[in-house]
């Protein structure tokens, strides 16, 4: 899914080489704008670089950590630099991607393409749309990439929405094992969040809801659990220089002063 989304943008880029040079004078010159540096001195950069890199990859959210919690390794740093791929491949590359596209097609300033900028600015599926369908060559190809594209989309919500479920019934179980209580927190996700979520995208209302909500939601997450990761800074560096010293060999627990049944 990925892979076919990451290749379809690489062509659109070279299809598009002649408005390289553009992208990067206007990446510098909003970067160095006066608008940018004082959103930087103020904050506002930061804060809509943490949110939106939260929503992208989870990063110090503790979540995706339930997956790889069951990860088969010899050594715990070997699945830690797995996990850091991950963010690394969504954040660095996927994201710089569809950057790429949507200033490249620069539909805000570009009457050519005839899209009211107006109309579509406050969605981001529709700008990303209309923006590859700008940088298309003729319309052979149109409804064929934007139909892709679209299918990757959902196949990322609705993968995202199956992992967060699960999570959520990890999480649960810490709580409680009964038979009702998980069937309760199913319940929650498929009656009342999936609806909820899909009645604000219909009404289209979903930047005025469901943006602040996850926001919210995310930091409040990461509030519970960097405390944790900073309290296990100590453990995470013995791990890395035992990492390092014993070259990736089978990690026993005992050997940084942990006893665990987890690392035996």
């Amino acid at each position: 899914m990925a892979v076919i989304y990451m290749l379809i943008v690489l062509f659109i880029i070279c299809i598009n080489l002649k408005l390289i040079p553009y992208f990067f004078a206007e990446v510098i010159r909003g970067a160095f704008s006066p608008r940018a540096i004082f959103g930087g001195a103020f904050g506002v950069a930061l804060a809509q670089g943490i949110k939106r890199g939260l929503m992208s990859n989870e990063a110090g959210q503790g979540t995706i950590t339930m997956a790889a919690a069951v990860a088969d390794n010899d050594h715990p740093c070997e699945q830690g630099f797995v996990q850091s791929i991950g963010v690394f491949l969504d954040t660095i590359v996927i994201c710089t991607l569809t950057g790429f596209v949507v200033v490249l097609a620069h539909l805000w300033s570009n009457g050519a393409s005839g899209v009211e900028w107006e109309a579509i600015k406050n969605s981001k599926l529709d700008v990303y749309l209309n923006s590859i369908q700008y940088l298309i060559p003729g319309q052979s190809l149109d409804a064929v990439i934007k139909c892709i594209v679209s299918l990757c989309y959902g196949l990322f919500a609705f993968t995202t929405l199956i992992g967060l479920i699960l999570f959520t019934e990890i999480s649960g179980s810490f709580i409680s094992t009964n038979k009702y209580f998980v069937f309760f927190l199913r319940l929650l996700g498929a009656v009342l969040f999936v609806p909820f979520g899909e009645l604000t995208v219909l009404s289209g209302l979903e930047l005025g809801n469901l943006w602040y909500i996850s926001d919210f939601i995310n930091i409040m997450i990461v509030y519970a659990n960097v405390p944790v990761i900073l309290l296990g800074t100590g453990i995470v560096t013995k791990t890395l220089d035992h990492y390092i010293r014993t070259k990736g060999k089978r990690f026993v627990s005992k050997e940084i002063g942990i006893d665990t049944e987890v690392w035996k």
